[in-house]
């Protein structure tokens, strides 16, 4: 059958499909959902952007972009909450 023997190099093939399923799954596994939809109304806190209250204008990763009334603050997606 298609044994390998010891010391021997594994085909390009086989390299390259075990690349892709590694690279496939560390992806997934790094890709967290972000619980808010965009144009949810949202409040930011965190000690160096304050609090700010504002629509999901963007989501990237872990980090959303709240746009306020004048600018678009990016906080992690933790820091923020839905108003009561």
């Amino acid at each position: 059958m298609g044994e390998i023997q010891a010391g021997a190099p594994a085909s390009s093939g086989q390299v390259r499909r075990l690349s892709a399923l590694v690279h496939q799954t560390l992806a997934r596994a790094s890709t967290v959902p972000v619980p808010y939809k965009i144009g949810e109304v949202v409040i930011g806190d965190d000690p160096f952007n304050g609090r700010n209250e504002g629509v999901v204008a963007s989501k990237n990763g872990t980090f959303v972009g709240l746009q306020t009334a004048d600018h678009i603050v990016f906080y992690d997606y933790r820091q923020l909450r839905r108003p009561d």
